[in-house]
Parts: structure tokens; C-alpha cells; sequence
């Protein structure tokens, strides 16, 4: 058989950004209102927490030098779940963390190196849904267990549908169920094709997710790319690992054309992504300091002028009460004053008058009688 058919085709990122590969999911089931699930350009993310955001590299077009800082100055985000962007709050992105040793992924040579991003946001997205990386003793147990693994993402339902991929504005999200392998399952899967040489692949350890369209499972298709696969246990998910690694045998192809694989992606414990998100949890814990800090400066500011107010308030009252009581004051004096008046009479000849005073004096030529 000819050369394998690998990875993710094709997924747009913003209109003023190129094309890059992407994939999604097909025969999946619709998953609007997903918690976690957010569109990111023309490609899928998940929510990881309420500022920080997962995807993959080729999504953000890191291989683009001007791509990370066009999602830096006009990068948004939506909320999870949402079908169509129209009326919907904007979220900005802050920062964008790639691995410094990302590749664009050569799906050709299985060349997939480090095809990670991290979005950071300005602010936060509230999170209904609480996600943790899974742990290696998790991924074991979740592989001997054939735990549920699932992912949500944005891409097309169907290869027919490929040709126009910008309707994913107006798309809802779907959900890939299926169960994790662990990686001898995984190289006993691979020995099942002569095609395939696992020496030049090279990645033991790996864990793998089969997706076989023949059998009508949900399998990735284009706009999927940067979505997540995880388990979700107590109201918990725990995510094993990125779309953006891994053989794909038959990536979603149109209806006429076969094929006698099913696909496979891979979930590598020793991946950087969780060096990615311990940074971006560092940063966004910096952010957040700052903008506490902030906050509180302006709390104790408004508290200042509420007590000066307070102040000014009882100091213009007893202000008022002394002004009031001295008038008062005077007026009773006045009053005392009045009744302490005395009464005399004055004669001058025949004539005589009466004077009242505190201190009564006579008029000029009259006696005092």
C-alpha cells in the first residue's frame, strides 16, 4: 500500500491569517453548551481555567512570525459552548505561549513536534466545568479501565464539508467519544500494518486513541484541531492531551473515497504541556496579584473618601449643633436680659416720665423722682 495518510488537514485561523492544518470531529454528537469546548480561529481550544486556554501551535499559525503577535494585540476568545460568535462577549488575549522548539507539523514525515499553545486572557471566562492534567498514574489507570475518554471540537461533521471551512463562526461544537490505549496496545495496534515501521516512529511511551469511521465511531475531522482529549470523573476533567500528535489513517475523507485504517492520536505524558501550563498559571497568578493589588488600592481609596465624607459630614452637623446652640444660647440671654429690667421715674418740674433698663438713666434735664 501506498504511503499512510497522516494528521490533520486544513483549518483557518483568523481571515487575516493564513491557512493552517486543523481537524474535527465526524459522526460526533452535538455538544453546544460544552463548558470547556471554545472556538480559536478556525480551529478548537479548551477552556483549562478561567484565563488560560489550550490549543495547538499550527492553530495560533506559530510558524508565522507575525501570527503570535497578531493574536496578542487582536486575539479574542468566546465563551464555551456557543454556536454562532455573533453577540457574543470578547474575551482579549493577553499572551500566547509556544514552545520555543515548535515545527509546523510535516504530517507527511510524521514530523509533529511540540504542536502546543497556550492562549492567556486578559480576564476571565467563568468556568463551570473544573479541568486538571491527568497524572501518569492516571493515564494508566485510565488506559486499564477503558475509561470514556471524550473531546469536543469545532470542526466540520462530515468531509462533504471541507471546502468551506469560515462557517465555523456559525458552527456548534461536537463530542468524539472513545478509549485510551496504553502504549503496548499501542504498538501492537501499529503491527497490525505493514506500512507502518515503528522503529521510525520512535515513540514509546505514547498512549493512543483509536477513532474508526468504519465502524461509524466519532472520529477527528478539520476544524479540530487544538481541542482536548479527556475523562471526566466527579464532575472533574482530566486532560490527557492536545488533538496536534499522532497517526491519522483516514482524517475525516469524503464519503466515496476508503479507507482500511482506523486513525490514531497519541497522548505523550512527557509532552510540554504541562511545562506550558505551569508558566501560564505563573503568569496569570501575576496578573491576578497585580489587578488584587490595584483593586485594593482603589477600595482603600474609596473607603478614605467614604470616612473623610463620614468626617466632613459629622464635623458640618456639629458645626451646625454650636451654631444652633449658641443662638440659642443668645436668645435666652436676651430673654433673661429683658426680664431683669427695672423700672423708674423721671420729673422735670411738673413733668414726669418712666424709663425701663437694665440700667434705667434719665432723660437729659429730668431727675430721677
Amino acid at each position: 500500500m501506498k504511503k499512510s495518510i497522516l494528521g490533520l488537514t486544513i483549518s483557518l485561523l483568523l481571515t487575516l491569517i493564513p491557512v493552517f492544518p486543523s481537524s474535527a470531529v465526524e459522526f460526533g454528537q452535538d455538544a453546544t453548551g460544552d463548558p470547556n469546548a471554545v472556538k480559536v480561529g478556525g480551529g478548537s481550544g479548551f477552556l483549562y481555567s478561567e484565563r488560560i486556554v489550550i490549543t495547538v501551535g499550527h492553530v495560533i499559525g506559530a510558524e508565522h512570525p507575525g501570527a503570535v503577535p497578531y493574536w496578542e494585540i487582536q486575539g479574542v476568545i468566546y465563551n464555551p459552548g456557543i454556536v454562532t460568535i455573533a453577540g457574543q462577549k470578547q474575551y482579549s488575549v493577553k499572551k500566547v505561549l509556544i514552545p520555543s522548539t515548535y515545527i509546523k507539523p510535516d504530517y507527511a514525515n510524521n514530523i509533529i513536534i511540540d504542536d502546543l499553545a497556550i492562549v492567556i486572557l486578559n480576564e476571565d471566562i467563568p468556568l463551570a466545568k473544573k479541568a486538571v492534567l491527568a497524572t501518569e498514574e492516571q493515564l494508566q489507570r485510565f488506559a486499564k479501565e477503558k475509561s470514556k475518554v471524550e473531546l469536543v471540537g469545532y470542526g466540520i461533521t462530515h468531509g462533504s464539508q471541507r471546502p468551506d471551512l469560515t462557517p465555523i463562526n456559525n458552527r456548534a461544537p461536537h463530542k468524539l467519544t472513545s478509549t485510551l490505549l496504553s502504549p503496548e496496545e499501542v504498538i501492537q495496534f501499529y503491527r497490525q500494518y505493514p506500512n507502518v515501521d515503528w522503529n521510525k516512529i520512535n515513540k514509546p511511551g505514547v498512549y493512543g486513541i483509536v477513532q474508526h469511521r468504519e465502524l461509524k465511531q466519532s472520529h477527528i475531522c478539520d476544524g479540530d484541531s487544538g481541542s482536548v482529549f479527556f475523562v471526566e470523573e466527579d464532575n472533574v476533567r482530566y486532560v490527557l492531551g492536545t488533538t496536534g500528535l499522532g497517526l491519522v489513517f483516514n482524517n475525516c475523507p469524503p464519503p466515496e473515497k476508503q479507507y482500511p485504517f482506523p486513525s490514531m492520536s497519541w497522548i505523550d505524558p512527557a509532552s510540554k504541556l504541562r511545562d506550558l501550563l505551569k508558566t501560564a498559571e505563573g503568569i496569570v497568578a501575576e496578573d491576578k496579584k497585580r489587578e488584587f493589588v490595584a483593586a485594593e488600592e482603589v477600595r482603600l481609596a474609596a473607603e478614605l473618601k467614604v470616612k473623610q465624607e463620614a468626617e466632613a459630614k459629622v464635623a458640618a452637623e456639629l458645626k451646625a449643633k454650636q451654631d444652633a446652640e449658641a443662638k440659642a444660647k443668645s436668645e435666652a440671654e436676651a430673654k433673661l436680659a429683658l426680664s431683669k429690667k427695672i423700672v423708674i421715674t423721671c420729673v422735670k418740674g411738673k413733668l414726669s416720665k418712666k424709663v425701663t433698663a437694665v440700667r434705667p438713666k434719665c432723660p437729659a434735664g429730668y431727675k430721677k423722682k
